[in-house]
C-alpha cells in the first residue's frame, strides 16, 4: 500500500530540505531520526520501526506499508559523484571535496570525502587555516553542506544512528557514505544500539587511522564552528581575523587548552573584538579588558591556570581576576577550554 494521504501531507516543503540537510550532515536537531530508502529497497521494514519523530525520504511511485512517519518522495540518488537528488524542482548535487575548490557551484551541494586523497586534502585546508586565518572557500559558500560534518567534529561521540540508508540489497548503513550497521530485516535492534559517530567516516583511510587523525586534532569541531560563523556572518577571508585561525588576541605562551568547540568565537572587526555565538546567533561587542578576560578563559584548562593568566595580563591580583573569568562565564556563557595533548600542543597557534 502506498503512503497514506495523511503521512504524505506531513512531508511538507519545510520537513523535505531540513530532514535532508540533518541526513547529509549527520547533526540531530529537528528529527529523531532521517531514512533515506534507495530505489529498489524494501521499505516495510522502515515503516514498522520509523516513529512520529522521523523522517522517510523515499523515491517517487515507490511502495510503503502505511506508518507513523513522515514520508517525503523523492527523485534521483545521492551516493556517487555527481549524482543529484530532486525533491520537487529542487535539487542537490553530491560532489568530492577535492573537486568542490575548482567547480563553480550554482546550487545547494553536498561536499562528502570519498577517499583518502579528499580526506588528507580537508586536513590540509583545516591546518593552513589554523595557521593563516584563510578557510577554504568552498566550504564558506552557502550552497555547500559538509556530509558527515558531526562525525568530523565529534568522532568518538557515542549515539544511535540518526542518519541512515537501506539499499536495495537490504542493507543498512550510517551517513551519506558509512559504514555498514547490518540487515533491513534487524533494524529495530540496530537503532537501539549506540555507535561511534566517526562509522559514517568508515572506509576513508586504513582502519584506526580516522579517529586518530581527528583526534590528534582536536581543534577540528571548532574549526567547523569558524566555517559556520564566516557563513552566518557572510564572511569571507580577510574580512575580520577569528581567535585561534592565524590570530590570537592573548599571545602570552601559557595557553593549556583548546576552546570548546561550540563556544563563541572572538571576531576582530572594524569596530572592535565582537563575541559571536553561533547557537544563539548573539553578538556582543566587548570592551578591551572583557575581550582578553574570555580570550584567555577559553584557553585555559581550569580556574587557577586562568586566574593566573588573567592576573599577569592585566596586573591585578589573583583575587580579582578569578572574578573577572567567573563574571565572564556567567555573562557570556563562555567555558574554560579542553586541556591539549601534549602531542597537539596550541602554543605559538595564531602568532
Amino acid at each position: 500500500m502506498k503512503a497514506s494521504s495523511t503521512t504524505a501531507t506531513r512531508g511538507s516543503d519545510l520537513v523535505g530540505p531540513r530532514a535532508l540537510r540533518e541526513w547529509i550532515t549527520g547533526e540531530r536537531k529537528d528529527y529523531r531520526r532521517v531514512f533515506l530508502v534507495e530505489s529498489g529497497a524494501a521499505a516495510d521494514g522502515v515503516a514498522a520501526v520509523a516513529g512520529e519523530d522521523d523522517v522517510v525520504f523515499l523515491p517517487s511511485g515507490s511502495e510503503l506499508a502505511e506508518g507513523r512517519a513522515t514520508v517525503v518522495r523523492y527523485d534521483g540518488a545521492l551516493s556517487d559523484i555527481g549524482d543529484e537528488l530532486f525533491l520537487g524542482e529542487r535539487g542537490v548535487e553530491l560532489q568530492d571535496y577535492v573537486a568542490a575548490a575548482f567547480i563553480q557551484i550554482v546550487g545547494p551541494t553536498a561536499v562528502a570525502l570519498f577517499d583518502a586523497s579528499s580526506w588528507r586534502a580537508f586536513f590540509d585546508d583545516a591546518e593552513l587555516a589554523r595557521r593563516t586565518g584563510v578557510f577554504p572557500s568552498a566550504l564558506l559558500d552557502p550552497h555547500v553542506l559538509l556530509a558527515d560534518r558531526s562525525a568530523l567534529a565529534s568522532p568518538e561521540g557515542l549515539r544511535t544512528p540518526s542518519a541512515l540508508r537501506v539499499t536495495a540489497g537490504g542493507r543498512v548503513s550510517v551517513g551519506l557514505r558509512g559504514g555498514v550497521l547490518g540487515s533491513v530485516d534487524d533494524l529495530q535492534t540496530l537503532l537501539a544500539v549506540p555507535v561511534p559517530l566517526a562509522a559514517a567516516l568508515e572506509g576513508l583511510a586504513p582502519a584506526g587511522t580516522v579517529v586518530d587523525d581527528l583526534r590528534d586534532r582536536g581543534w577540528i569541531g571548532r574549526y567547523l564552528t569558524a566555517i559556520d560563523l564566516m557563513r552566518m556572518l557572510r564572511l569571507v577571508n580577510g574580512d575580520a581575523r577569528i581567535s585561534g585561525f592565524g590570530w590570537s588576541l592573548v599571545d602570552d605562551g601559557r595557553a593549556d587548552a583548546e576552546p570548546l568547540s561550540a563556544d563563541p568565537l572572538l571576531l576582530e572587526t572594524e569596530d572592535g573584538v565582537v563575541l559571536a555565538d553561533t547557537t544563539s546567533l548573539r553578538r556582543q561587542l566587548l570592551s578591551p579588558v572583557t575581550a582578553r578576560v574570555v580570550a584567555i578563559t577559553q584557553t585555559s584548562s581550569a580556574p587557577d591556570v586562568a586566574a593566573e593568566r588573567v592576573a599577569r595580563e592585566l596586573d591585578v591580583s589573583t583575587s580579582a581576576a578569578a572574578v573577572l573569568c567567573r563574571e565572564a562565564i556567567a555573562a557570556l556563557d563562555v567555558h574554560f577550554g579542553r586541556r591539549a595533548d601534549a602531542s597537539s600542543p596550541i602554543t605559538g597557534v595564531g602568532r
